[in-house]
């Protein structure tokens, strides 16, 4: 935000973007949580990687992650984070 009223559409519509970015993240994170939290439960250990949610049919597809993002899943703690790549 520069304060300048001449740049405030552009202001706007950057803000703009930067919270789509964010909910994607969130959501894509919330999402294969869950979907590694219900692939636990039904195999009873963490998938070796994210591509087995798919392969076991627990998610149809990964979702997308922001340009510029990756996920982080760390296969021994079950934990994953959107990360820079």
């Amino acid at each position: 935000n520069s304060g300048n009223p001449l740049s405030a559409p552009a202001d706007y519509l950057g803000a703009i973007g930067q919270a789509q970015k964010s909910a994607q993240k969130t959501l894509g994170a919330v999402g294969l949580d869950q979907a590694i939290k219900t692939f636990h439960t039904e195999h009873g250990r963490l998938p070796k990687d994210l591509k087995e949610l798919v392969s076991e049919g627990t998610m149809r597809e990964l979702p997308p992650v922001p340009r510029g993002m990756k996920f982080d899943y760390n296969n021994k703690t079950g934990v994953i984070k959107v990360v820079p790549e």
